[in-house]
């Protein structure tokens, strides 16, 4: 009888805290310090040097929705300025991989600043290196933001599934989003 109490006691409060609404998203922000953003509600998320990964929901293949935010450096080697950035992720490959599609690039306002956005096209392969790897379609939102030094990336990258159902997410870490450059 106590041992069916104990049970019953561990699966209430597993329920219980299922069923908890998910804690405030805290401010996030990399270990350089270079900018401050809310990190998504119920999202993990994973600081890197210069800047963070927030990952979120999964579709039914395993592929999670995934923001991106961070600073780049001036003199980065592949992407000098937001323009060589947007060029070189909207630029046709000389051999196109599966799904691959470049958007139209726009113009946008992040944190009070003139930047650049595009929506491009892609698939990912799970799992990947297999034989029996299944296409899943992804969509890749890029925003450009300029800095004082060099610039911030920010990425949403959702499965087609998701990508319309999750994007609120990416438009509130868009508008907490504090550059300190």
């Amino acid at each position: 009888m106590k041992t069916i109490r104990l049970l019953l006691a561990s699966a209430l409060t597993a329920v219980c805290a299922a069923a908890a609404p998910p804690a405030p998203a805290a401010p996030a922000s990399p270990r350089d310090g270079s900018f401050t953003c809310a990190a998504p509600s119920g999202w993990s998320a994973r600081r890197l040097a210069d800047g963070v990964v927030f990952s979120g929901p999964r579709d039914a293949n395993g592929v999670a929705a995934t923001i991106v935010v961070r600073h780049v450096a001036p003199g980065d080697k592949l992407y000098a300025t937001p323009a060589a950035y947007m060029r070189r992720i909207t630029e046709a490959p000389d051999v196109a991989p599966p799904g691959w599609s470049a958007g139209r690039v726009r113009d946008a306002v992040v944190a009070g600043r003139a930047a650049k956005r595009v929506v491009n096209g892609a698939a990912r392969f799970v799992p990947p290196n297999s034989f029996r790897a299944k296409r899943v379609d992804t969509r890749e939102e890029h925003v450009a933001v300029p800095a004082a030094r060099g610039f911030y990336a920010l990425i949403y990258d959702a499965p087609v599934s998701l990508f319309d159902r999750r994007h609120a997410a990416f438009e509130r870490v868009l508008a907490s989003f504090r550059p300190k450059f």
